[in-house]
């Protein structure tokens, strides 16, 4: 069974184009829904799926305390949960008033690892626009997590957009040449952007890690590569 997945549709008729929306680890909370309405507003037509199955982190608005949210990275199945965002293209696909030629995944935080692996798995997307994925490289493989999304990125067929903070830890110096050098040898259409002074995380509703003028500047970047590759 797939996941529960809330859609959210834009004011006219259609065909709209569409975003499939990946939740940051803490899961579908007030940011995210936050996220899909603005998008909603820009009209797209918005599916946000829960990859957590409705087992989630019990506090998904609690941006104080990481023990429950890196608990719940730890245990996640990141193949299921690419699965289930590459599956819910083929949701939004079937439904009336979507253009299936337009639509795009959109992710945060682990939920940009997940967009990253469902581009590759799907040749057929419009873009993605990917905020810090968290685990360019995982720690350890294993059948949860067998391929680094670094050694994937040759099957990246889509436009992509990597957002990441020039202070953010999860993307040290090192990992960010290597991105840039495989985007290069392997003649993938995909930008990075680099945003000073930002962590991981930097759009995060509330400080320590908000980086509110990188969140506006990231924001902007985002909507204007989306609006350039959904472009009838």
């Amino acid at each position: 069974m797939g996941p529960a997945t809330e859609i959210l549709m834009p004011e006219g008729g259609g065909p709209h184009p569409a975003v499939v929306l990946g939740a940051e680890a803490y899961g579908v909370n007030s940011f995210i829904r936050g996220v899909q309405e603005k998008l909603v507003g820009l009209g797209y037509a918005v599916a946000l799926p829960d990859y957590y199955h409705g087992n989630g982190p019990a506090e998904p608005e609690n941006y104080d305390d990481f023990t429950e949210v890196k608990e719940h990275i730890g245990r996640l199945d990141f193949i299921g949960g690419a699965r289930d965002l590459a599956g819910t293209v083929d949701t939004l696909r079937a439904m009336p008033g979507i253009d299936p030629r337009r639509i795009a995944v959109w992710g945060y935080c682990t939920g940009g690892t997940l967009a990253w692996l469902a581009a590759c798995l799907r040749g057929d997307l419009a873009a993605a626009v990917l905020f810090f994925p968290s685990q360019p490289v995982f720690a350890e493989l294993s059948p949860a997590r067998p391929v680094h999304p670094m050694d994937l990125l040759w099957q990246l067929t889509c436009p992509a957009l990597f957002l990441y903070g020039d202070q953010d830890k999860l993307m040290p110096s090192d990992v960010l040449a290597d991105l840039r050098a495989r985007i290069d040898y392997w003649r993938v259409d995909a930008q990075v952007k680099m945003y000073p002074g930002a962590g991981h995380s930097f759009t995060c509703p509330r400080e320590p890690m908000r980086n509110a003028e990188a969140d506006r500047a990231a924001w902007n970047d985002a909507i204007t590569f989306l609006s350039e590759q959904m472009r009838a």
